[in-house]
């Protein structure tokens, strides 16, 4: 018999064998799973049978409480077509409910078609799409563009600034496959780990990034989102971030930027696409009012 019931220190071999079987091994899970049990505002749930955890998933509270992120939805390539992804987010969105939050959210890609039906079961809707691009050794990439100075900010630096400029699309900031609202406080939470830059015009803000190091399997990846008013914008950024990889000591970039730019990125002769990364290298924001 399958139970739903809170992750366990206990469950941690269970929760690493099924991140085996994810990403081909590059799951961030064995990186964040301790950090979920210590933080208050998560709730890791997993699917217990014959004594063993088989499937998982994660609700973090965050927006001052106003948002239920869904995140980290996983099944055992064992257990898969029993139904328990769609079980296992029933019971997030009861749990959200719950709590309660005003709205649930999560991020997927827009080519993974079982998480879109997912989500449309449990009535959320597709909010936006921001583009990705993931590469290996960004200390192969000579190219550099200095087109204007950009200047580091903190959290509390930017956000009238961002409220101001209207860059970010409805107010919702995407950070490491993850949506904050644009308040304070959320910046304040991604100001922990990500650092942001900004390029002003005539006083007003005409781009924003913001990156950090994380680890991944393969070593340490350079991640960063990118709001642009144009394409030289975008382009000076990119730069930015190219660099900042490359002082890291970073492995891989993993970036997220705004659709319009996906052919500006295409034509610079150092990407490296894969293929049919037009149609699955995006992320599609999901959103249900509750």
């Amino acid at each position: 018999m399958n139970i739903i019931r809170p992750l366990r220190k206990s469950d941690r071999e269970d929760v690493l064998e099924i991140a085996r079987h994810t990403w081909e091994g590059h799951d961030y899970i064995p990186y964040i799973f301790d950090s979920w049990l210590e933080d208050k505002d998560s709730h890791p749930v997993g699917v217990e049978y014959n004594d063993h955890i088989i499937a998982l998933a994660n609700l973090r509270v965050i927006d001052d409480g106003r948002t239920g992120w869904m995140e980290a939805l996983r099944v055992h390539p064992n257990h898969r077509g029993k139904g328990l992804a769609t079980a296992l987010t029933q019971y997030v969105v009861r749990l959200a409910e719950n709590i309660p939050v005003y709205c649930i959210r999560y991020t997927t890609s827009v080519g993974n078609e079982t998480s879109l039906h997912l989500a449309e079961a449990v009535g959320m809707k597709r909010k936006f799409d921001l583009a990705v691009h993931w590469q290996e050794n960004p200390a192969e990439i000579s190219w550099r563009v200095s087109s204007f100075l950009l200047h580091e900010v903190s959290a509390n630096e930017v956000y009238q600034d961002l409220i101001n400029a209207k860059l970010i699309p409805f107010n919702i900031l995407v950070h490491d496959w993850k949506a904050f609202d644009v308040t304070p406080k959320g910046l304040n939470k991604i100001g922990l780990t990500a650092r942001f830059w900004v390029r002003k015009h005539t006083g007003s803000l005409a781009s924003f990034s913001l990156g950090f190091a994380r680890d991944a399997s393969s070593g340490l990846q350079w991640s960063f989102t990118i709001y642009a008013s144009d394409a030289t914008e975008f382009l000076n950024h990119l730069s930015h971030h190219v660099e900042m990889a490359f002082q890291s000591g970073c492995t891989s970039i993993f970036m997220a930027f705004e659709p319009d730019y996906v052919e500006t990125l295409h034509n610079l002769d150092w990407v490296r696409l894969e293929e049919n990364e037009d149609d699955e290298w995006a992320l599609t924001l999901l959103e249900r009012m509750l």
